[in-house]
This record gives structure tokens, C-alpha cells and sequence, in this order.
């Protein structure tokens, strides 16, 4: 491989040298690198998560750390942890262990997803930051990738159509079966099979439900094959899900329900994907969402519109003469026009048709009342965090400066900014606005929000430190602050890579170190090697034997352990032994005494034999 190099040549590299070098010299070099980068923020949000490890059968917690490094947000993997109950002691118990290196008191936020044991598990380290450091985490609620999409589900639900169930049907009817494949083409026109479905998935629903809509004819002449018996097959759950399916006349109907939907929801899942900041961008993107959804279902009364972010917070989802009524609900062009066709064909189905809009609004009501339930756009620090969006700071400076004072007021609440600098940041926004938005008006009105507002914004404050050295920080905290956890939803991608068969959970977290070092410095090619990595990794064998011997020892204390404990358990078991004897004695003492005296007092030698055997076997059990 490397011809031109004698070292290369004489290199060897085994696996067991490989495996010690990695955990014991490369990823203690990085954590050791990382836990330096922390030391020297001042804020940093942290993320977790757990899932199963299928190879240790253990729940495995992630830990991601979102801190500001090199003039931009980084998110780097930090550690986990391994646990089997997963209550909100356990879970915070493995918290500590996993961020023991880290200054507690400099944790900005807790991002995650919703499940109660997660804000319990919230609640109680909010104690003890508030108890300890007198400090407490900002919170902007849960993951709000995870919120939109089971809102999506809820709405479906809602239905009682069971779109996910016949897509998953749809899916596995022809999966790993070269029979129905075969019968399937033979009578395929377009000659595409369905693609996979899996409802937690959040970017796999609209290309299952196009190619479902786009094959549905094939599928429904399958089907009737298979009931003339043309095909013969297994009539599984799938076949008879999608059987009954193709005897629902408003079936398309309902696909292009869910379509629309789920179309307008994924580019929302899609951009906010990113490790990028974009918290700033939220509260307007699910404002726009939600009046997307209004308007093209017409589902509310026209005067109950969402002007404003805040108007959608307090919007009662639940107060039905809110409704339109069914006859003004729209299904979109295409669903439409396929029930009027169903209609004019036959009336019985305008009972179905009004059943169907009414099921169409309740898909969309029940999304958006589940949406706004948990939804951090609830938080005020969510919503006036659009102060930083460079489009609304060049069409409304006024609102933004309001915005701003309003953040300020929450982050001087929690003791993020110091009360006394709030004058002083508002003075420099206002400046910023004047000096340099209004100067460059055209690149902060057409800003793409897919380019990183960090990079975007310090080009602007590196060349004006002193101006704007306090409106910066304000912005460096917002842009830290995780908007969802698809960050660490990829990590859990990286677990199944790394994985191999039997090993150690010391490794999993060692080759997830190194795989985050090396994506963080772009390419492998891209990290220098120093004199301190070379140091760590010179050490590597010495720890891996102390390693060792540490188990060995540990091997022998727990076999010392175990014949103790054996031996306890014999003379446990010969304690009680001797005190059932001791009982017995006793017992049989009594009554050989009582039939002596009765002996002598009837004169009757069969009494005499009873007691003498009884005080032989008395003497035998001395014995």
C-alpha cells in the first residue's frame, strides 16, 4: 500500500493491537481533546437518547455535546452508557457517570425527546443544578422532529383508514417471495413492485404512498387473480389487509389525503435534519406548516386564521364550531375529483363521500392539535428567537427588537444574561440593524436558511468585535441551542457500523469516539498526528495489560467470592442441620421420659422397649 515507505513496510498491525490502540491510546486522545473544547466555553447544550443494543441486549444512552468551537456550532459525540431499567434514576444515575468530566454548571440545555420518564428525569437534575450551582437548563420541550411526526401519526389514526398498516402490508406481500414477485409481473403493467414502509421512519412515507397510488391498479388485478384462483397463495395478515383495501371504493381517495400531508411535512423533517443552528427558524416554519394545512383543507372558518406564531399557541384546537362545516372542507384537486367521478357514477356513495371529508378534517385537526400540544414553539424563547433570522431582521426590525427584549427577559430570568448588560445588547442589536443590515439589505433579504446562520453572522461580528461584543454571546447561546435530536438519532446509525460480534462495551464507545473524531475533522487524511496523540497511543499496551490484570484479578476475587460464599452456605446449611437435630433430641428427650414414668407406674414392659429403643436412637443421633 505504501510502496515508497520503509516504516509502511515494516509496519504490522494485528487485531487484538489494533483493538488496545483504539481503546486505550486513539479515543482517550480525543475525549481527552474534546473534554479541553469544553473547558474553554462557556455554555454548551447536552443531548441523550437511549435505544437497544441488540448485541448487549442493554438499553445504550448516548451522550452528544453542542458547544461553540472554531467560529461555529460543533456537536461531538461525548460517551454512553449501559443500562437495563431505564427510570428516571437509572437514566439520570448514567447520566452523571457519562458527563463526570464536564462543569455541570455550564449546561445550557437538555435536549431530548418526550417520553414522561425523560421529564422526570429533567425535573430531578433541575434539582440538583438548582441545589448545587444554583443554576438551572433552558428548556424549549422535546425533540420537535419526534413531536411533528407522531402528530402526523395521531392524525392518521384519527381515521380509522389504517394507511400505515396497508403501506406495511403492501410492502411485505411481495418481500422475500419469488412466487408472488413472479405473478405480480406477469400481469404488471409498469413493472414496480411497493417500496418499503416503516411507520417510524420520518422521510419514508411519501415515496411508499406515490409508488402505492402509481401500482394500485396492478395491485387490485392481483388480487382478483388470486380470488379467481389464477395465483394461488399463502392468504397471510398482508394479503387479507390489502384484500380488504382493494374493496374500499375510496381508498385513493384517502392516499391522496395522506399524500398532500405527508408532502408537507417532510420538507420541514428534511431541514431539520441538520446540526446546523436553526431555532431562529422554527416558530415562523411551523407557522407556515400549520396554515399550509388550514388553507389547502379548509378546515377552519376563515376569520380564525394564524397571523402570528403566538395566535397559533393560543388557537383551542379542541373548540369544534370552529370547524367549517364538511361540504366546505377541500380534499385537494385530485381527491376531489375522484369522488365527484364516484359519486356521478352511483349516489350510494355520498354517504361514503361525506364520511370521507369528514375523516379528511379530523386527519388534519387531530395533526395539528397534537402538534401544538407538545410543540416548542409553546416557549417563548422558541418564538422570539426569530430575532436572529436575517430575513425578518431586514423586513421587520421592529418586531424584532421586541422579540429580542423578550429573550432577554427570559434569559436574564434563568440568569444566562446579566440584567445590567440587557441595555447594552439591545443598543448594539439596534446598531447592527442601522450599520449593517441596512447596508447590505439585499444579502440578509435573500438569506437561505440552509446556509449556517453561525458562519453567516461571524463574518459580520469578527470585523466589528467591540461594537457588537454583547449582542454576539446573546447569539452564540441561541445558535447552541438544539432545535431536535436528529443528530443523535444518527449516532445510533453509527452504533450498528461499528458493531461487531462479542464485543465490549468499552469498544463500542472507544470506535464511536474515534468515528466522531474523524468525521469532525472532515477527512482521516485531515488530522494531525502529535506528539500528544503519539503519547497516548506509545501508553496504549501498558493500560491494556493493567486492563488485563485488572480482570484477572477481578476473575479471581469473584472465584474467592464464590467459595466463600460456598463455604458460608455449607455452614449455614450445617448450623440449621445441628439445630433440627437439637430439636429432635429435645423432642424425643420428653417423650422417652414420659413413657419411662408411665412404665413404672402401669408396670408394663412394651413401654419399657419403646423408651429403651427411643434413648438408642437418641444416643445414635449424638453420635
Amino acid at each position: 500500500m505504501f510502496k515508497d515507505s520503509l516504516i509502511a513496510k515494516q509496519f504490522s498491525c494485528g487485531a487484538t493491537k489494533t483493538a488496545y490502540v483504539c481503546c486505550f491510546g486513539l479515543a482517550p486522545y480525543f475525549k481527552a481533546n474534546l473534554i479541553k473544547c469544553l473547558d474553554n466555553v462557556e455554555q454548551y447544550a447536552v443531548l441523550f437518547d437511549e435505544t437497544l443494543n441488540k448485541a448487549t441486549q442493554l438499553k445504550q444512552m448516548d451522550i452528544l455535546v453542542r458547544f461553540w468551537h472554531n467560529d461555529q456550532v460543533a456537536t461531538r459525540y461525548l460517551a454512553s452508557a449501559f443500562i437495563g431499567h431505564a427510570k428516571a434514576d437509572d437514566i439520570l444515575s448514567a447520566f452523571y457517570k457519562c458527563v463526570e468530566k464536564l462543569k455541570l454548571s455550564k449546561i445550557l440545555q437538555i435536549s431530548m425527546d418526550g417520553p414522561n420518564v425523560n421529564w422526570k428525569f429533567f425535573e430531578n437534575l433541575q434539582t440538583d443544578l438548582k441545589k448545587e450551582y444554583s443554576h438551572e437548563a433552558l428548556s424549549i420541550g422535546s425533540c420537535g422532529l419526534h413531536i411533528l411526526h407522531n402528530s402526523f401519526k395521531y392524525g392518521e389514526s384519527s381515521t380509522g383508514w389504517n394507511i400505515s398498516e396497508i403501506l406495511t402490508s403492501l410492502c411485505w406481500l411481495f418481500k422475500d417471495s419469488p412466487a408472488r414477485r413472479e405473478d405480480f409481473l406477469m400481469l404488471s403493467t409498469l413493472k414496480k413492485f411497493p417500496l418499503k414502509f416503516c411507520k417510524v421512519r420520518w422521510l419514508e412515507n411519501v415515496p411508499a404512498v406515490e409508488r402505492a397510488i402509481e401500482i394500485w391498479p396492478d395491485v387490485v388485478s392481483y388480487v382478483q387473480n388470486v380470488e379467481k384462483g389464477v395465483f394461488v397463495t399463502n392468504k397471510n395478515k398482508s394479503y387479507l389487509n390489502i384484500k380488504e383495501a382493494t374493496n374500499d371504493k375510496f381508498i385513493l381517495v384517502k392516499f391522496h389525503v395522506f399524500l398532500p400531508i405527508a408532502k408537507t411535512i417532510k420538507p420541514f423533517l428534511e431541514f431539520y435534519q441538520s446540526d446546523a443552528p436553526l431555532l431562529p427558524f422554527f416558530s415562523d416554519d411551523i407557522l407556515k406548516l400549520c396554515k399550509h394545512l388550514v388553507d389547502y383543507f379548509n378546515v377552519y372558518k376563515p376569520e380564525y386564521n394564524f397571523s402570528s406564531a403566538i395566535k397559533l399557541c393560543k388557537f383551542d384546537f379542541t373548540d369544534e364550531s370552529l370547524l367549517n362545516s364538511v361540504d366546505k372542507v377541500s380534499m385537494g384537486f385530485v381527491a376531489d375529483n375522484i369522488v365527484k367521478q364516484l359519486v356521478k357514477k352511483n349516489d350510494s356513495y355520498l354517504k361514503g363521500a361525506f364520511s370521507v371529508k369528514c375523516e379528511s378534517r379530523s386527519f388534519v385537526t387531530k395533526l395539528l392539535y397534537h402538534l401544538m400540544r407538545k410543540c416548542p414553539i409553546n416557549y417563548a424563547l422558541v418564538r422570539n428567537s426569530s430575532c436572529f433570522d436575517p430575513r425578518k431582521m431586514a423586513s421587520q426590525p421592529e418586531n424584532c427588537v421586541k422579540s429580542l427584549k423578550q429573550l432577554l427577559m427570559h434569559l436574564s430570568q434563568k440568569k444566562i444574561v446579566l440584567d445590567t448588560d440587557c441595555d447594552s445588547i439591545i443598543f448594539q442589536y439596534k446598531n447592527f440593524l442601522q450599520n449593517i443590515v441596512n447596508m447590505y439589505p439585499s444579502a440578509f433579504q435573500t438569506f437561505k436558511p440552509n446556509a449556517r446562520l453561525d458562519i453567516y453572522f461571524n463574518e459580520y461580528m469578527s470585523k466589528s468585535v467591540k461594537d457588537y461584543n454583547k449582542i454576539w454571546p446573546v447569539m452564540k447561546i441561541i445558535f447552541t441551542l438544539s432545535h431536535g435530536q436528529a443528530s443523535i438519532e444518527r449516532g445510533f446509525s453509527t452504533n450498528k457500523k461499528i458493531e461487531v460480534e462479542n464485543m465490549a462495551q468499552e469498544s463500542y464507545v472507544a470506535r464511536h469516539i474515534v468515528s466522531d473524531a474523524i468525521k469532525s475533522y472532515g477527512e482521516i487524511l485531515n488530522i494531525p498526528i502529535s506528539n500528544e496523540m503519539r503519547k497516548f497511543v506509545f501508553s496504549a499496551r501498558q493500560k491494556y495489560m493493567l486492563h488485563l490484570e485488572g480482570k484477572k484479578k477481578t476473575k479471581i476475587n469473584e472465584g474467592i467470592s464464590n467459595k466463600q460464599k460456598l463455604i458460608s452456605d455449607e455452614m449455614d446449611y450445617l448450623k440449621a442441620k445441628r439445630q433440627c437435630l437439637e430439636t429432635d433430641i429435645s423432642s424425643m428427650d420428653k417423650t422417652y421420659e414420659n413413657l419411662t414414668e408411665e412404665a413404672e407406674r402401669k408396670k408394663d414392659i412394651s413401654l419399657f422397649i419403646k423408651s429403651n429403643s427411643i434413648k438408642k436412637a437418641i444416643r445414635e443421633k449424638k453420635m
